[in-house]
């Protein structure tokens, strides 16, 4: 299992567009949504989306009824997310939405921009299979599955072609994304089938093997001069385009494809080190990159990095207890802080529980240490659910990502550890499950 689930940042583009001085336009959203928190990100969906620091430019506050109206600068038209709805904004565009967070396909837009949100709305999930739809078109046999993919595409380039009112380029990016979704569907069957068919041991192995052979002409049919860097601003292009680029293409494409890759890589890597002698150690590295977009986002997000870090004072934020009061995390400023962040949607937090209640126990006569329980849930009915479920005690906080800027929270789970002195002394700190953190609180208590 994945220690970490990335999480999708709210991204300020603009700030690689005045380096170039582009021109940026206004885009108008308002309308109402249903099912969201006080608080809404405008995700940037793009191939910047974890290598740029993070931005609160695009937060939307809705009222008690859910109403809103934001307005941001853009210079070009880009993916986007608001709650399960991918959007595709473009500079000028002027809409008025409603998005429900529990059933996007409700999803209504009216003004410029309209005709390709509304297509938008079916768009499917990568992490889900794309078309496969988290396996519901998974069959009896290797050819019956692909052959439904396969339908479920035709289909959806059938309605592409019906849209009117879009530029040339939704419509090739679009193409591209039923291509790109088509053979990530396909890929999927594997893991899928040997859900949806409960397959084990030798069976789950001999199906992976059969169905590997089985598609094999079908993925060489489909990758076939699908080598293509514009179409990384696409999610789930970038989630094989690892794959397509072994079948060659232009230079100049696949370079700039293994540059995402190995930046996304040396980005995860800088957000592993709070240590500000350490992440100087990586402008070498960053030099080494030669797509200037990707070095220019590294850039950047090294900066952000190194703008706080390993022995700086914590950066103060206020939270809200069960009780529904605010805390500042400064309220326990005197003590050891360890800091579990986390959430109910992500798996990997909820397999670390058990170790972060035994780890809060072994402490519990000990007066100089804290531990906080920090979910980033969008909303407090899951939270306080999980924590009255687990009968969780001691401090459990709610907050908004948005307001954990300092603390680059790309990915969780995540622990953040604080000492005596409110001096950050590690902002990735051990896992409650590895053994080494024990021995990183032992050493701040002596």
């Amino acid at each position: 299992m994945f220690k970490k689930l990335i999480m999708i940042s709210g991204l300020g583009l603009f700030t690689l567009a005045s380096a170039f001085g582009q021109k940026q336009s206004w885009i108008t959203i308002k309308g109402q949504l249903k099912g969201f928190s006080n608080q809404v990100e405008v995700e940037d969906l793009s191939e910047f989306q974890y290598l740029l620091p993070s931005s609160a430019d695009k937060m939307i506050v809705p009222d008690a009824d859910g109403k809103f109206t934001l307005k941001f600068k853009a210079v070009n038209a880009n993916y986007y997310r608001i709650g399960r709805n991918t959007l595709y904004l473009s500079p000028g565009d002027h809409m008025e939405v409603f998005i429900d967070k529990g059933n996007p396909k409700a999803a209504t837009f009216k003004g410029e921009g309209a005709a390709a949100n509304s297509y938008m709305k079916n768009t499917p999930f990568p992490k889900g299979g794309s078309f496969l739809e988290a396996g519901s078109l998974v069959k009896k046999t290797t050819e019956e599955t692909i052959a439904a993919v396969e339908e479920k595409a035709a289909e959806r380039t059938k309605e592409l072609k019906a849209v009117n009112g879009v530029s040339k380029e939704f419509k090739r990016l679009e193409t591209a994304r039923i291509k790109a979704d088509l053979i990530n569907s396909i890929h999927s069957g594997i893991t899928y089938g040997v859900m949806k068919l409960k397959l084990k041991g030798e069976d789950a192995k001999t199906y992976a093997e059969n169905y590997s052979k089985a598609i094999a002409p079908k993925i060489t049919k489909y990758s076939k001069d699908f080598t293509d860097a514009s179409l990384m601003k696409l999610v789930v292009y970038r989630d094989i385009a690892s794959d397509l680029i072994k079948s060659g293409g232009k230079a100049a494409d696949v370079q700039a494809i293994k540059d995402w890759y190995s930046t996304s890589a040396l980005v995860r890597e800088m957000h592993k080190i709070s240590d500000k002698a350490q992440l100087a150690g990586f402008k070498s590295k960053i030099e080494s990159i030669k797509t200037a977009s990707y070095k220019n986002a590294a850039d950047q997000m090294l900066k952000h990095l190194m703008s706080f870090g390993k022995g700086d004072t914590a950066v103060d934020f206020i939270s809200v207890d069960l009780n529904g009061n605010q805390v500042a995390l400064s309220s326990l400023k005197g003590k050891v802080i360890y800091v579990d962040l986390w959430a109910t949607w992500c798996g990997p937090c909820m397999v670390e529980m058990p170790h972060y209640e035994k780890l809060k126990l072994q402490y519990k006569d000990n007066p100089n240490v804290v531990f906080v329980s920090l979910s980033i849930d969008d909303s407090e009915k899951p939270w306080k659910k999980s924590v009255e479920e687990r009968k969780a005690d001691g401090f459990q906080w709610l907050i908004n990502r948005s307001k954990l800027q300092a603390y680059n929270i790309v990915g969780i789970p995540r622990s953040l550890l604080i000492d005596k002195d409110f001096k950050m002394v590690d902002m990735d700190a051990p896992m409650p499950s590895e053994p080494e953190v024990i021995k990183a609180i032992d050493s701040l208590l002596k």
